[in-house]
């Protein structure tokens, strides 16, 4: 049996996630945060199957907003090793989208699954990394910058009738107009911004916006990184009138360099590389060894990462994707101690 799985389920999903899926992990020992995550008008994002009365399969998914417009983006993909068949696990997927949802997709898929979404006729990426170095510090400990072939030249400037602040959550109800941007996928709504990003139990997120006037023409979610005693500005979500995004740059490479953060960074696909280049990003060659901006602060790693997506929109040139959809910012149960 296939079914949208209600609360009283919570705790043996818990448990699953704990056998099947990873030991001490934040979703099977912390309920209070996967009830944030999940919960949803007395239901849970997650598609459960059941053989005898218990749990062989999960699928958890997160919605973009509350209307006939939400993307769902897919988490916790799961068959029991035990008594799970092949084909639980397209069943499970084929039951979410029947759902009714504008779109169905994932970021940081795994990339011996790849050939299954192109088999199922999803589109199958990997999110560009992109970067600012710090270019007054010496040294770096976070990342790895060859500064000789960097290139960080910024044509943006800061047109005059614009304003760059902290956004509160009183001027996002009031002055952001999310319906002007209904043809973007995913399409995001108040609700979202406001559980995703204001009300977030864990992670401490910064909401800026560009003003036109009192209007909001644009939102940049930043999360600041510690690790030792150094740190970076993580760019992990962006809506609103693209044409603004340099004067958001702009801006935080003034906070960047007032405040000593090693670099800023920004995982995207759909903002286009020239928007990018012109705010002054560098896009990360994750084959050369000389230049490192990590992706795993949880533990931290290092390295660079590939982050892959899939997603079954049939017009890509619509699709924007950003480090913080689905499942990707999300803490671990060792990062949440720590905190």
């Amino acid at each position: 049996m296939i079914y949208t799985a209600m609360l009283s389920d919570a705790d043996e999903i818990m448990e699953f996630i704990e056998r099947e899926w990873k030991q001490n992990h934040i979703l099977s020992k912390n309920k209070d945060f996967f009830l944030y995550e999940y919960a949803s008008k007395g239901a849970l994002n997650f598609v459960i199957s059941k053989s005898e009365d218990k749990i062989n399969g999960i699928l958890g998914f997160l919605k973009s907003s509350l209307d006939e417009n939400s993307t769902v983006w897919t988490t916790m993909w799961k068959v029991s090793k035990s008594n799970g068949s092949p084909t639980l696990g397209l069943r499970m997927l084929s039951y979410l989208q029947s759902q009714g949802y504008k779109s169905v997709m994932s970021s940081g898929i795994n990339a011996a699954t790849e050939e299954i979404y192109k088999y199922l006729g999803f589109h199958v990426g990997d999110l560009g990394h992109y970067y600012i170095p710090n270019r007054i510090l010496e040294t770096y400990n976070i990342a790895k910058f060859k500064k000789e072939k960097l290139d960080i030249s910024c044509s943006h400037e800061m047109p005059t009738n614009l304003i760059f602040k902290q956004v509160t959550i009183q001027e996002l109800k009031h002055s952001f107009e999310f319906t002007k941007f209904l043809n973007k996928t995913p399409c995001k709504d108040f609700e979202y911004f406001k559980k995703r990003f204001f009300e977030h139990p864990i992670y401490n997120y910064e909401v800026y916006g560009v003003f036109e006037g009192a209007e909001i023409l644009s939102l940049l979610v930043v999360r600041l990184v510690r690790c030792g005693t150094s740190s970076c500005l993580r760019i992990v979500d962006f809506y609103g009138q693209e044409e603004t995004f340099g004067t958001h740059a702009l801006n935080l490479c003034k906070k960047m360099f007032s405040e000593g953060h090693e670099y800023i960074d920004i995982l995207t696909f759909g903002l286009s590389d020239h928007l990018l280049k012109k705010s002054g990003f560098n896009r990360l060659d994750h084959s050369q060894l000389e230049i490192v901006v990590p992706n795993h602060f949880e533990p931290f790693v290092q390295k660079n990462v590939k982050v892959g997506f899939f997603s079954n929109i049939k017009n890509l040139a619509d699709l924007r994707i950003y480090k913080a959809d689905g499942d990707q910012d999300r803490p671990s149960l060792k990062g949440y101690e720590n905190e």
